[in-house]
């Protein structure tokens, strides 16, 4: 339980607004879960670790590379500061560039999944090229021109002659893990 003054002391006016104030830090890599916010200090004494609202089914860590930012408040009597919103600009600008109008991406410093304003979508590595991918249509008319092809050859030296191959090439199945259109 609390003294009197421990409780005087959580509601300070002038305590509170400063617990309780949005800050800007920098963030450097953890092992953990937990972030680590370089230099934030509360009460003289040193908070090493925060821990991120980052958005249902959403997580990521900041590369090495970049520089990590986060928006941090403290709320009321919490023993740790809370990260509501993060960037990281240098990574940013690097790998997704300029953003057109109503597009979206979502990358790290190795990849990147980029919804475009002409309504596709590439899925590539950060310094590469998105190409068309061939779909099961297009495998099975490969498969259909392959069954039944029709080509010359010349048995043991003798006459040219024409045969059909059957080669029985299997029908393709495509994964269950990855759609598209």
């Amino acid at each position: 339980m609390r003294s009197i003054e421990q409780l005087r002391a959580v509601i300070d006016k002038g305590r509170v607004a400063a617990a309780g104030a949005v800050r800007r830090m920098a963030i450097t890599l953890t092992s953990r879960a937990l972030w680590q916010l370089a230099g934030f200090e509360l009460d003289e004494r040193e908070v090493v670790t925060a821990e991120p609202f980052l958005g249902i089914g959403f997580a990521s860590r900041p590369p090495s590379s970049g520089k990590p930012e986060a928006i941090v408040v403290m709320v009321g009597d919490a023993k740790n500061p809370m990260i509501v919103a993060v960037r990281d600009e240098a990574t940013r600008a690097e790998i997704a560039g300029a953003l057109k109008l109503g597009e979206t991406m979502v990358y790290t410093d190795k990849a990147l999944v980029h919804l475009k304003d002409d309504g596709t979508i590439e899925a590539r590595s950060a310094s590469g090229t998105a190409v068309p991918l061939a779909t099961l249509a297009d495998v099975q008319a490969i498969r259909d021109a392959l069954n039944g092809h029709t080509h010359t050859y010349v048995p043991g030296g003798g006459a040219p002659t024409t045969t059909t191959v059957n080669p029985s090439v299997p029908a393709p199945t495509g994964t269950t893990k990855l759609k598209a259109e």
